[in-house]
């Protein structure tokens, strides 16, 4: 009797880890990563933990950035094989990474299931140019999120001559899908995994169709962006502004030109004679 407990608090300590772990792949990195299934953003993540030390993958899906950045020769390598696209710093506790690295370690050897990892697909197969269309218009913010979510463009900047001016704050999305494609793009775009852009997006997450006509609009900017031609309206508005200001000034002074030009008590003053003491 003692014995069937024991086994049974054990499965259900494995499978509450089991849980753990599933549930942060897939918040923290399904977007860029599968299990068995090949590359999207990232490498596949099928038996990682034979290529490299638990100590490392702990260390480097924590902070993957102070581990490239320390020289770390494979973490070098990856980022560089990845079109140096850094991974987000996680902020996952070292029995949070135990429990994410047992998930990806079943799933790999089939043990745990893999609910909410689809298969990449091409999401662009039937995309028309009415998607781009409608893209542009959400990415700008002309058209709103069905949810409310912020326009990208208050972040994100793109070399499309249709956009007069655009964020700064995040990365310039103009090759985004070059480095990523569709399955890529659209992964980050529904379950964002950089911190910033999953708080903005945690209450407001995108509908299925706002995610595909984003990811067509990125394919059309990257596709047509050698086309495009920013231009500089530093000069431009510097002469405009002189120009609305002489207008302005001639403005103000024909609708002033028969304004009081004396107090009120002028003409009194005047009228008054003088007085000889």
């Amino acid at each position: 009797m003692k014995i069937s407990i024991i086994v049974m608090a054990m499965l259900a300590f494995f499978y509450c880890k089991a849980d753990q772990g599933q549930d942060i792949f897939n918040k923290a990195c399904a977007p860029c990563h599968t299990i068995g299934k090949g590359r999207l953003v990232g490498p596949d993540l099928k038996n990682i933990s034979e290529k490299r030390t638990q100590v490392w993958l702990i260390d480097f899906i924590q902070s993957s950035q102070s581990i490239i950045k320390s020289g770390d020769a494979d973490a070098v390598a990856i980022y560089k094989e990845y079109n140096s696209l850094l991974m987000p710093d996680q902020p996952l506790d070292t029995e949070q990474v135990k429990a994410l690295l047992n998930y990806i370690n079943n799933a790999g050897s089939g043990i745990a299931e893999t609910e909410g990892q689809e298969q990449p697909t091409d999401l662009l197969e039937n995309a028309s140019e009415e998607n781009v269309a409608e893209g542009l218009l959400l990415f700008t913010g002309k058209n709103r999120f069905t949810n409310g979510g912020s326009a990208c463009i208050t972040c994100h900047t793109v070399k499309d001559d249709r956009i007069f001016s655009s964020g700064t704050l995040a990365k310039d999305l103009t090759n985004t899908y070059n480095l990523m494609g569709s399955a890529g793009v659209s992964a980050i775009v529904k379950n964002p995994p950089f911190p910033a852009m999953r708080e903005a997006y945690i209450n407001a997450p995108l509908t299925e169709n706002e995610v595909l006509n984003l990811t067509a609009y990125l394919r059309s900017v990257d596709e047509n962006s050698i086309y495009q031609h920013p231009v500089d309206f530093g000069f431009t508005f510097v002469i405009f502004g002189l120009i609305v200001f002489v207008l302005l000034q001639i403005t103000i002074s024909i609708l002033y030109f028969n304004r009081k030009k004396e107090s009120v008590n002028y003409k009194i003053f005047q009228r008054q004679t003088a007085v000889i003491n």
